[in-house]
């Protein structure tokens, strides 16, 4: 019944001016031949129901206009002021629901003086009935548009408080997930790349290729500790998440060059193909191209195995961009099904930037394909 609610909303004001409209006009064809509306009355019920759009916008505009229609009937010799009375009645309820201050107050009156002046002939005989007659029909439909313009007001505060408390609610977890990741996190990275350091400093010369791994370690390690102090920040701050950047565009083709000769370091044999034109994309479209390319070599490596062959290529086209890694297979398995994350949350980064993610076998390796909107694309 949330409808009912809705109904009494401001943007559904003409449809309730139409409801009361059309009642007006059913009582008046279809009323009895013995209770016929005369001339006058028929004219004044017409003004009513028209001038009583004037609601939409303007509610003490109708309730003048009525209260005037309803005392012109009694002056001129109406003898029907049903129409006129509902809506007086009506547009006091649109008047208390809509408005406030001195209008209600000379609304109020206004109505009382009009239904006053329409029984001025029963007020001599039986005022007490007249009064309360007219506060029937003014007083009791104000105060109920008073009570629903209340309730809105309540409704609405509730909201703001609801997104106030939310907002509060999700800055606490930001809190608490950057003070995790500052503490935890970011002391054992920076623990691993100062020990690797010191090892590659200290030790004595042994063979290349360990250097070369500690050096592609201390790299790695120095590249994350420096995303994870951008993440801290941003989670402490959303408002700098403009800001922030965890790679700059301009720099994307040396960032995934760099991620590419990370996985050959490793024995992969990766042959790349990357459109130099990905330097006019926005930065959370080249973030997401990186974080694809990181996560599906990593993939490559740990589930076809360190000596596959794997193509890469990302490429602009229209309004679109284009990525696509696909590896060959190798000795460790035929597939990457497992239990981690990695897919899932390049899914949602895919996703959420309104592009698509597809990952499974192809032949006899894997394939990871997403197609992400080009709109961050500079002229």
């Amino acid at each position: 019944m949330l409808w009912v609610g809705r109904l009494f909303e401001q943007r559904y004001a003409v449809l309730r001016l139409t409801l009361v409209v059309l009642s007006g006009v059913g009582y008046l064809t279809l009323t009895p031949e013995g209770r016929a509306v005369g001339t006058v009355d028929l004219a004044l019920a017409i003004g009513v129901l028209l001038f009583g759009y004037l609601e939409v916008r303007w509610p003490f505009a109708a309730v003048v206009s009525a209260t005037l229609a309803l005392g012109a009937g009694a002056v001129v010799g109406g003898g029907n002021d049903t129409v006129p009375t509902v809506g007086l009645a009506w547009a006091m309820f649109e008047l208390g629901a809509r408005s406030g201050g001195w209008r209600v107050w000379t609304g109020l009156g206004l109505g009382m003086v009009a239904h006053l002046v329409s029984d001025h002939g029963e007020f001599v005989d039986t005022p007490q009935t007249v009064v309360y007659g007219a506060a029937a029909a003014v007083a009791a439909p104000l105060l109920l548009g008073l009570h629903v313009r209340a309730l809105g007001e309540l409704n609405r505060q509730a909201a703001v408080r609801a997104a106030q408390e939310q907002t509060r609610v999700r800055a606490d977890e930001r809190a608490s997930i950057a003070r995790e990741l500052h503490d935890l996190v970011a002391h054992h990275v920076a623990s691993i790349v100062l020990r690797v350091a010191v090892a590659r400093d200290v030790l004595p010369p042994a063979d290349p290729r360990v250097r070369q791994v500690l050096d592609d370690v201390h790299t790695t390690g120095s590249s994350a500790l420096a995303d994870l102090r951008k993440l801290v920040t941003v989670l402490r701050d959303p408002d700098t998440a403009q800001q922030v950047l965890f790679v700059d565009p301009e720099g994307l083709p040396v960032a995934l060059r760099a991620a590419v000769e990370r996985s050959a370091g490793i024995g992969l044999n990766v042959q790349a193909d990357i459109d130099p034109e990905v330097v006019r994309l926005d930065a959370r479209t080249a973030l997401a191209l990186l974080r694809l390319t990181q996560e599906g070599l990593a993939n490559v490596a740990r589930h076809a195995g360190t000596a596959a062959r794997a193509r890469l290529s990302i490429r602009l086209g229209g309004e679109l961009v284009a990525f696509e890694l696909r590896d060959f297979g190798g000795p460790v398995s035929a597939g990457q099904a497992g239990g981690g994350h990695g897919l899932v949350g390049l899914r949602e980064r895919v996703e959420v930037l309104g592009g698509r993610l597809q990952a499974g076998p192809a032949d006899a390796g894997w394939l990871l394909r997403a197609s992400l909107p080009a709109s961050g694309v500079a002229a």
